[in-house]
């Protein structure tokens, strides 16, 4: 049994440092694929250009300036932590493997905190920056009923009504879906459209047609979905994505690593270590995104 010093502490709160942030990067999350990341230098930020998108003119007299737009919406940046406790004995008896299963586990709520983030604005479908619902009528990009269920042929008129959207000048925005987002429910449908050679929905005479959808889009599966039959379409390859993460300070290490002023170990034999950020999420552009709620 080792005697659990300072020097002993500082070493294995480096070894749980490296270990978080082996594991923070090692596991890919959805927001990852969705969500554009913008850094914030301050508790709030304001978006009021989003929706701006610039084209080129011809210059025939001086530069139209496209300004920021009056309308827009702030996010505020929240604090959030995660905190475990190691019992000084499991260091003194130098249970490092456990202590490491702990410390992944640390770093892999960190990252599921940012899925959590994304999917209650998605389930919540919030106000986006025009002031209307991320997915409403008047965006054109919410189906429901039975008609919006999940077929190829669906998908198909939703890729092409996304593809034909304009600027308010009348240029198309050429919007390239990249991403089907379904839950679990609708997983091997979902396969079945983006992975088969043949086309999904056809039937007798017409059931070796070409799936022309086949490695169409990327599929992303989540359980987080508030329901078991909608689906969702995203355009993700633009620098604003229809999701933003903010984040004004990312998952950071934290650790009470010393041994002689530390009140949790004086009262419960216990060392501290924790994440701790300081961030937030909101809608992106809503004409990258299409909602069917499939019911």
């Amino acid at each position: 049994m080792a005697a659990v010093t300072s020097d002993v502490m500082r070493s294995l709160t480096a070894m749980c440092k490296a270990i978080y942030g082996d594991g923070y990067n090692a596991r890919a999350g959805v927001w990852q694929d969705l969500a554009t990341v913008i850094p914030s230098t301050q508790g709030t930020e304001t978006y009021a250009w989003l929706g701006e998108i610039p084209v080129m003119r011809p210059w025939l007299d001086e530069r139209q300036l496209l300004g920021l737009r009056e309308y827009g919406f702030t996010i505020t940046n929240l604090k959030w932590e995660a905190t475990l406790a190691i019992s000084r004995v499991a260091i003194e008896d130098d249970q490092t493997g456990q202590i490491k299963i702990r410390v992944l586990a640390l770093a892999d709520a960190a990252n599921q905190h940012y899925d959590k983030m994304l999917f209650d604005l998605i389930n919540g479908n919030p106000t986006a920056y025009d002031g209307v619902a991320m997915y409403a009528a008047a965006h054109a990009n919410l189906e429901t009923g039975a008609g919006s269920a999940l077929s190829a042929t669906k998908l198909q008129a939703v890729i092409a009504a996304m593809k034909s959207r304009l600027l308010p000048n009348g240029e198309p925005m050429d919007i390239t879906p990249t991403h089907l987002l379904v839950p679990p429910a609708l997983e091997w449908t979902a396969k079945q459209i983006l992975n088969s050679a043949y086309w999904p929905d056809a039937a007798g005479a017409g059931a070796n047609a070409t799936n022309v959808l086949q490695g169409a889009l990327k599929l992303v599966v989540s359980a987080r979905l508030a329901t078991a039959t909608e689906w969702h379409v995203f355009d993700c390859s633009r620098p604003v994505k229809p999701w933003i993460i903010q984040q004004r300070i990312a998952p950071e290490f934290q650790a009470l690593e010393d041994v002689t002023a530390n009140e949790s170990v004086f009262l419960r034999d216990e060392f501290l270590f924790g994440v701790r950020s300081r961030d937030n999420a909101g809608p992106g552009m809503w004409q990258y995104a299409y909602r069917c709620t499939g019911a």
